[in-house]
């Protein structure tokens, strides 16, 4: 069976976004934790994102894939080439199915057990609180949580684990410290 893997990059607070739900972006990330991450995204062939992510963090990196939208280093052109490379799946009931995507609208656990149980590499998962609440929930749906902590902290909104109604014990697997002082934790569900 495949692994569903949780990715977010979060302030150190676990913040994605402000209360207002502006998603906060300038995550200081050099080019060795983005050479870093793309090793990580390549051991995947699915990622599935909540609607709002997908529709900030897709279209970005497939302008960078295609060359409409400038990369910075070398490390940001083949993140972007990982990226274009794996299957989406937006978490959603608005957006329709496209060539470039496919769309869960109901019973999100279900329909993430199933994609788990096909032949493939790891199922990424990337999503806010009110997504990932009842996903964490579901045993056994999450085996892992990959979390991108910036040395940044908000003053204000949602924080990843807020809408957790049971407690997750976790084991650390693995943690990289970076220079830009990116700390990457990863843990295993127990």
């Amino acid at each position: 069976m495949r692994r569903l893997v949780f990715h977010i990059q979060a302030t150190l607070d676990l913040r994605i976004s402000t209360t207002t739900g502006d998603l906060w972006e300038p995550f200081p990330w050099g080019e060795v934790e983005t050479a870093y991450l793309s090793e990580i995204f390549r051991g995947a062939d699915t990622w599935v994102l909540s609607r709002k992510l997908y529709e900030v963090i897709v279209p970005y990196w497939d302008q960078v894939a295609h060359g409409t939208q400038p990369a910075e280093t070398g490390a940001d052109r083949e993140f972007a080439a990982v990226l274009h490379s794996l299957g989406k799946v937006a978490i959603s009931r608005t957006l329709e199915p496209t060539p470039e995507r496919s769309v869960i609208a109901d019973d999100v656990p279900a329909a993430l057990e199933a994609l788990k149980r096909q032949n493939g590499k790891d199922i990424l998962l990337s999503c806010g609180p009110a997504t990932l609440a009842p996903l964490a929930a579901t045993p056994g749906l999450i085996d892992e949580f990959l979390l991108s902590l910036s040395p940044i902290v908000l003053s204000d909104g949602p924080r990843i684990f807020d809408r957790l109604a049971n407690d997750l014990a976790l084991e650390l697997v693995d943690s990289k410290v970076f220079d830009a002082g990116v700390v990457l934790l990863r843990y295993r569900s127990s």
